[in-house]
């Protein structure tokens, strides 16, 4: 009882929101965990496409997410919102390392549980179903899942993301088997990203592409990390990680060696991680990131970013003609 009195606390909230209300969604989480999502349907009885929103590592802000669904739904698709910490009681407001142990692999596990879960829906078309991810968090586990790799071991059948498009994403992660499949990735990094950072973004891109990944990389000129957040001053946090430096890239013994520090023998994921594996992680984070990062929402650049997010899934996922 005492692990589902959260996911009860997210179905109360949604069934209580003002206006227009969205359906809950139960799902299986990463690890086996129960969860708890927002399921926001456009008006009608007609079967529609599905985009997933996964937040960034400061948790799920409405404020945030909302001009991503409307637009969606506007163009007549279904949004998922995912609440990836409050079925874990995970506070956003401590730092990681107060928290409890999630990595960027279990917030691509999330989305594909809620995939499996969405899709029994109704109205859900299956086969067009799109993920959208942000920040540290959502945006690097955007860009896992569209490895095939991540999705290894679901069945033949089972549904798949058609395209997957990263905002402000954490791009440190060169996964062994890169292959995408070829399914359109859209990467959006400000230049004067000095948290997540756009020389990250453009190495993986250029990684990815040489494997032969569909990846678009779009630069935000001047815009700082959140340049979608709600429009508001800089906020500058002199312990912020900056982590532009870090490359962790797995070996084919699957293990990982960070670029800038040479430390290998690193477990980034929950997935055969061991002690000394994750203090091998936290020496080499240690050693290639820096401190001192800032934030800045800017209306312009939120504008431009909710239209290009919902413009690339209308043309790879809502107005695909699929079989």
């Amino acid at each position: 009882m005492r692990r589902l009195l959260p996911l009860l606390l997210v179905l109360i909230a949604a069934a209580c929101s003002s206006g227009p209300r969205p359906d809950p969604l139960l799902y299986t989480g990463s690890g086996g965990q129960p969860m708890g999502a927002e399921l926001w349907l456009p008006e009608g009885t007609e079967r529609v496409p599905l985009v997933i929103l996964s937040h960034d590592v400061r948790g799920k802000r409405d404020a945030h997410l909302t001009d991503y669904v409307n637009a969606l739904k506007g163009m007549g698709a279904a949004v998922v919102v995912l609440d990836h910490y409050t079925s874990r009681s995970i506070d956003p407001s401590r730092p990681p390392t107060e928290r409890a142990y999630f990595t960027t692999l279990d917030f691509a596990l999330d989305a594909y549980g809620a995939l499996d879960a969405a899709v029994q829906h109704p109205r859900i078309d299956r086969r067009r179903v799109g993920l959208v991810g942000f920040g540290q968090g959502g945006g690097g586990g955007a860009i896992l899942a569209a490895h095939t790799s991540v999705a290894q071991g679901r069945p033949a059948d089972a549904a798949r993301f058609l395209a997957f498009a990263a905002v402000a994403p954490d791009c440190s992660y060169r996964m062994g088997n890169r292959d995408t499949a070829r399914r359109p990735i859209l990467v959006l990094v400000g230049s004067r990203d000095n948290r997540t950072g756009k020389p990250a973004c453009d190495d993986l891109t250029s990684f990815l592409r040489a494997a032969g990944g569909n990846v678009t990389i779009n630069t935000y000129q001047n815009a700082r990390h959140g340049f979608d957040d709600p429009p508001g001053p800089v906020r500058a946090d002199p312990q912020g990680e900056n982590l532009t430096r870090c490359v962790w890239q797995q070996g084919p013994d699957g293990l990982w060696r960070e670029r800038a520090s040479g430390i290998s023998g690193v477990s980034l994921f929950r997935v055969g991680a061991t002690e000394a594996t994750v203090d091998a992680f936290v020496r080499s984070r240690a050693a290639c990131r820096t401190l001192g990062t800032e934030i800045q929402g800017d209306a312009a650049f939120r504008g431009r970013a909710v239209g290009e997010v919902s413009g690339f899934m209308k043309t790879n996922v809502i107005d695909v003609r699929v079989r």
